[in-house]
């Protein structure tokens, strides 16, 4: 009965008219975005597949026969929650953008645990053979960020998530680089884009956007987290980094929005 309770929930949230949704890939300032606008939804996926964390997902579903029960609940969550969303008439959508090889480091560190159990089990790597736990100095976490961390998952976010519940090309429409902002409209879905460094520069926009004065809090800060110290020695220019970062400037994702 709870699990059916549940699912009754979440379709009234997804369908209430009201809701507007902030939906994004993850780590691009939503949680403070959400806190702040009433009736916010925070989405990152309508598809398993697109999961932010496959691991953590994989795990979470358990073993054995439990594996099967919760992978199917899993995925009749994910259905209610895409029958609910088309059945709306109108839909508000607010999603970020972030400099993607930041984003995948704050994205790493929210799932630390997840990837460290990857790096040194082999589990769900394809390429990668388990780690001896004798390896524990600070350049394992670089390791293991580079060889399981899923690298391309914002290049490609609007293209396999966003575009296939929207119907939407993001890349398709234009983008102000400079304020940081966009704006599209279909016949089902207003959506506004915004890079998340600019967000305290366009509350006036997101107020006027949600139809409710935004009034920006930060929340989910990863110098307030327990690995803060860890996070801190993680940068976006270390040497180790310059071959995926190239990848990332290359990008259509990247040409678009910066």
């Amino acid at each position: 009965m709870k699990r059916l309770n549940r699912l009754v929930a979440l379709y009234r949230r997804v369908s209430h008219p009201d809701t507007i949704f902030i939906y994004q890939m993850g780590k691009v300032g939503s949680t403070s975005l959400e806190h702040s606008i009433p009736h916010a939804m925070h989405v990152h996926a309508f598809y398993s597949g697109n999961h932010t964390c496959p691991i953590r997902q994989q795990g979470l579903a358990g073993n054995g026969l439990r594996y099967f029960f919760k992978r199917t609940m899993q995925e009749l969550e994910y259905c209610v929650m895409r029958w609910a969303f088309r059945k709306r008439a109108k839909t508000k959508i607010v999603t970020l953008v972030r400099e993607p090889l930041k984003r995948n480091i704050s994205m790493f560190f929210h799932d630390l645990d997840s990837y460290l159990f990857a790096y040194y089990t082999g589990f769900g790597q394809v390429n990668s053979a388990p780690k001896t736990t004798r390896e524990q100095h600070v350049d394992v976490l670089k390791a293991c960020f580079l060889e399981t961390f899923p690298h391309t998952y914002p290049l490609h976010w609007f293209d396999n998530e966003f575009y296939r519940m929207t119907g939407i090309d993001i890349f398709a429409h234009p983008f102000d680089k400079q304020k940081g902002q966009g704006v599209v409209q279909s016949e089902k879905y207003e959506v506004l884009v915004l890079n998340m460094n600019k967000l305290s520069e366009n509350t006036e926009l997101l107020s006027e956007f949600t139809g409710v004065n935004v009034d920006l809090c930060n929340s989910n800060v990863g110098d307030n987290k327990w690995y803060a110290e860890l996070y801190s020695r993680f940068n976006a220019d270390d040497p180790a980094f310059a071959t995926l970062k190239q990848q990332f400037t290359d990008s259509k994702y990247f040409k678009h929005f910066y």
